[in-house]
């Protein structure tokens, strides 16, 4: 189990540059790693199984907001859980 650590990072971009980071955010969900860093932080995100995926949008006066979110818990070895159940006919 890794330490706990905090990763935010905000700023103004145009569309094409969200587009690229939109794109490789797709690219490290189909390779099961996505890397985030700035000069002063990095962080290593290995998204497996099933992931939870939460869309929010609101409007208000002038304001737009568009948030995704998407998140997932660490395993170390999925087949070391529970006992697999077996169901058979009598």
């Amino acid at each position: 189990m890794g330490s706990d650590i905090n990763f935010k990072h905000e700023s103004l971009q145009d569309i094409d540059s969200l587009l690229k980071y939109l794109k490789a955010i797709t690219e490290g969900l189909e390779t099961g790693k996505i890397r985030l860093s700035t000069k002063n932080k990095e962080l290593l995100l290995e998204p497996r199984g099933l992931v939870k995926f939460d869309v929010e949008a609101k409007r208000k006066g002038d304001f737009r907001k568009f948030s995704l979110k998407f998140s997932w818990k660490d395993e170390e070895d999925p087949a070391a859980g529970d006992e697999p159940l077996i169901v058979q006919p009598s």
